[in-house]
């Protein structure tokens, strides 16, 4: 450990000449004395903890608390000399008393505490004072009702303490348990290495997990991997690799990490709701073309229509997406994501239709990764009382034997539950094709949207049929009052012209959002239930064509029977 240190020390000051990973020169560049970051390769390099606090947060914000803990735990450096002599030495080697700063800061205006593990001071792991500071800065988190922002550089465990090491693991998941209860937002920025104690708790924890580019995550170093199982890739354990098994959200820059910290502690905050004036504001109903249905067909099944993740970036400001379901897998399936529409924040939920049957993830439907990442999605926007907005566009699930030893039923219902059970304001859109269950994932709603030209299809996604009855369209769905809205598509379908209907689905999707905001999560759920127990509808024109027809069958079998009684009586006299 030592020697790591003393080499950070050295290829870390201003005179570094080249880059450790690509050996091009880098002393003049703007990037690196500024970033510490290659403008070549992109290697981010270590930085000593306040030099990051001062790129991180607002200029002099900063307010550390509890810097003199280490004084009032002396104790445990009683014990151990050996321990007490190396804690000094990183102390005079580094300028901190601790592996841990906690403070209050503000980011991009947003005030939050400040956690920072540090690699440098005895690897950054988990002490018991460390593990006091970061209880205590979570707690004050909880009782100021402010945001929790970490950035976590650590590697295993504090041997030297033994058990009381492993017991701050408690400490702060109790800890955390009590912010996630309170519904305190939480974001970890992963540096290189996080490993250990801190990772499988502060960590992992977290709302949003970000991570700089390279760097080494996981729970065991890469030492103990090694000792275990012989070789392993460094590659394998990078952040890259880990954002596509979905352990991570994003990966982020240190020049851009202020912008994206501040943009998640804006979203998650949630402060501002749509309201419309006009509490009469309604949506009318549209004149719809007379479009025959298997037309319909073919223009939501066209190539060249827009995918969900266009109308993301189209109808909403500031999305920042959420990567991966927390377990095996980052699906490109579905995108999910944090937005704004009107200022008001929402979790978007949306299925992406790869229409390339050829391409490893166009060809089969929704897998159990994908619904549990939809899960994900769903639970976050309910804890924080996020409306969710869902686009439906999926020609169905996975067939497979191999997904259904996965459990596909168990996530697909998953899914079903906590749409069902969401407290906050939900609306789904159908914008091309609503294959069966998979569709219905992300339609048990508050207001269910349809595009013109959108067709449901009531039929696994392996099966061609031309039967009418498996497919439904915007117009029929709505007289058995399956869609509340159609919202109207371009002359010739969406794919002519998308921004017309983008514009006229944004002022739509306001109006609705505000309508749904004015009502209490019990009068939502109450219509909601209404709403999917009387399904299929009844209209008052469906009403009236049905007692007609009623009325005409018993007509015809009243005359039917007049004329047959009336023949037996003459057949009689006869």
């Amino acid at each position: 450990m030592d020697e790591i240190n003393e080499f950070i020390d050295n290829y870390s000051i201003e005179s570094l000449e080249n880059c450790l990973q690509c050996d091009k020169k880098i002393q003049a560049s703007e990037l690196y004395s500024t970033y510490k970051i290659c403008h070549n390769c992109n290697f981010h390099f270590y930085i000593k903890p306040y030099e990051r606090i001062s790129l991180l947060t607002d200029r002099e914000s900063y307010i550390e608390f509890n810097k003199e803990l280490p004084d009032e735990f002396n104790y445990i450096y009683d014990k151990y000399p050996d321990y007490a002599n190396r804690a000094q030495k990183d102390t005079e080697r580094t300028g901190l008393n601790d592996s841990v700063l906690t403070g209050y800061a503000s980011i991009g205006g947003n005030r939050c505490i400040l956690i920072i593990l540090d690699f440098s001071f005895m690897g950054g792991n988990l002490g018991l004072i460390s593990g006091e500071k970061i209880s205590l800065a979570i707690d004050l988190a909880v009782s100021k009702k402010l945001p929790i922002v970490s950035i976590i550089s650590s590697s295993g465990t504090r041997f030297e303490e033994g058990m009381i090491s492993i017991m701050q693991m408690a400490k702060i998941t109790l800890s955390m348990a009590n912010a996630k209860k309170s519904n305190i937002p939480s974001i970890s920025l992963l540096t290189n290495p996080c490993t250990g104690q801190a990772y499988a708790t502060l960590a992992t924890f977290s709302d949003i997990i970000m991570s700089e580019p390279g760097a080494s995550v996981g729970l065991s170093p890469l030492k103990d991997l090694k000792h275990s199982s012989g070789s392993v890739e460094f590659e394998t354990r990078t952040s890259n690799a880990l954002i596509s098994r979905g352990l991570i959200d994003s990966i982020v820059n240190r020049n851009h990490q202020k912008e994206e910290v501040s943009k998640i502690i804006d979203l998650l905050g949630n402060r501002h709701k749509l309201v419309y004036e006009n509490k009469n504001d309604k949506v009318n109903d549209f004149a719809l073309s007379n479009t025959p249905i298997d037309k319909r067909e073919y223009i939501a099944q066209h190539p060249s229509r827009p995918s969900a993740s266009l109308f993301l970036n189209k109808v909403f400001e500031h999305f920042f997406e959420l990567k991966g379901d927390r377990l095996l897998e980052n699906s490109e399936r579905i995108v999910t994501g944090l937005a704004q529409l009107g200022g008001q924040t929402t979790m978007l939920v949306a299925q992406e239709y790869i229409k390339d049957s050829n391409s490893s993830i166009g060809k089969y439907g929704l897998s159990s990764t994908d619904f549990r990442k939809c899960t994900r999605a769903i639970s976050l926007a309910s804890r924080f009382n996020i409306p969710i907005i869902t686009f439906i566009d999926t020609k169905g699930h996975d067939l497979s034997y191999e997904e259904e030893i996965k459990g596909i039923g168990v996530s697909l219902g998953d899914t079903l539950l906590s749409m069902a059970e969401l407290n906050s304001p939900s609306i789904s859109v159908l914008i091309g094709v609503g294959g069966s269950e998979a569709a219905l994932s992300l339609d048990i709603s508050d207001r269910r949207l349809m595009l013109e030209n959108a067709i449901l299809k009531i039929a696994d996604n392996n099966t061609e049929s031309n039967n009418a009855n498996m497919v439904l369209g915007a117009k029929e769905s709505k007289e058995l009052d399956i869609v509340d809205i159609i919202v109207p598509e371009p002359i010739g379908g969406l794919h002519l012209n998308p921004d017309e209907c983008f514009s006229l689905l944004r002022k739509v999707l306001m109006i609705e959002l505000a309508e749904l905001n004015r009502l209490s999560s019990r009068s939502r759920f109450r219509s909601k239930y209404n709403k999917f127990r009387g399904i299929p509808g009844v209209s008052n024109n469906m009403l009236t064509g049905l007692t007609n027809d009623v009325l005409s069958v018993k007509s015809k079998f009243t005359d039917y029977l007049n004329i047959k009684l009336g023949k037996d009586k003459q057949s009689k006299k006869t």
